[in-house]
């Protein structure tokens, strides 16, 4: 059962009518944004790949987790990437990629987007260059 239906279902019954389904939780409210793990490689101009591992809540996230490592922390031999660059992600037993020029747009949007602490935290990280 997940947490939403215990929320709804089970609590109510336990106290009646006098706790309202919609009532605030602080764990209902993490339960759709969840961080999994995920492996994001890249293979540089040689072939070799590049693989890291990082708690992300989508794709994106993930690519950009990845670029901020790298650029964060020059000497981990990983080669900087670019718009050019193609991440592969593997979460829960699924590929997925994303192109480095598209991760750049995802970037920009979430700056412009995302206000206040968050959007300030977001903004500290690097983005990807040509």
């Amino acid at each position: 059962m997940t947490l939403k239906c215990f929320i709804s279902f089970i609590l109510p019954s336990i106290w009646g009518n006098a706790l309202p389904v919609n009532a605030f939780s602080p764990f209902v409210r993490y339960a759709d944004h969840v961080a999994k793990w995920c492996t994001v490689t890249t293979i540089d101009g040689e072939g070799k790949r590049y693989s890291l591992d990082v708690l992300a809540e989508s794709s994106f996230d993930a690519a950009h987790l990845y670029v901020t490592h790298v650029k964060g922390q020059a000497g981990c031999g990983f080669p900087i990437p670019t718009t050019q660059t193609r991440f592969e992600i593997v979460s829960e037993g699924r590929v997925l990629h994303v192109e480095g020029a598209r991760l750049k747009t995802w970037i920009e949007n979430r700056r412009e987007e995302w206000k206040g602490p968050r959007g300030f935290l977001f903004s500290q990280r690097p983005t990807l260059g040509n």
